[in-house]
């Protein structure tokens, strides 16, 4: 959602400037780097019950108890954990994703889609 958001303000306010691969491919990274950074805290909780155990466990099961023992153990950096590994695979991933969806949106003439050589939408 948060990468989907930012490649939209991106797009709309950079790439409709003047369109084309390499600009969809940096608004795509950059949103999906800022996507994977936001989310991570909820990555590392999410792995953290995940690999707690059957039954009651470390947390039992517990969003809250696990994010409060997660805080107590390494302070808010703990939530940043696995950061540096999620963006070297988000940031690639996501430039070459947005280039895709750009190219087959200006192809099907998808509404809203920024065409090459237009200062205009689509519509």
């Amino acid at each position: 959602m948060f990468t989907l958001l930012a490649y939209e303000a991106i797009r709309d306010h950079w790439v409709s400037d003047n369109p084309g691969p390499l600009r969809d491919m940096a608004a795509g990274a950059l949103s999906g780097g800022w996507g994977s950074f936001v989310t991570n805290p909820l990555d590392v909780i999410k792995t953290r019950l995940q690999t707690d155990g059957p039954g009651a466990g470390l947390y039992g099961g517990s969003i809250i108890k696990c994010a409060v023992a997660t805080y107590e153990e390494g302070g808010p950096m703990t939530f940043l954990r696995g950061a540096a590994p999620r963006l070297m695979h988000k940031i690639p991933a996501n430039g070459c994703f947005f280039v895709f969806y750009e190219f087959f949106r200006r192809m099907l003439r998808v509404e809203g889609a920024v065409a090459k050589g237009s200062d205009t939408k689509t519509r």
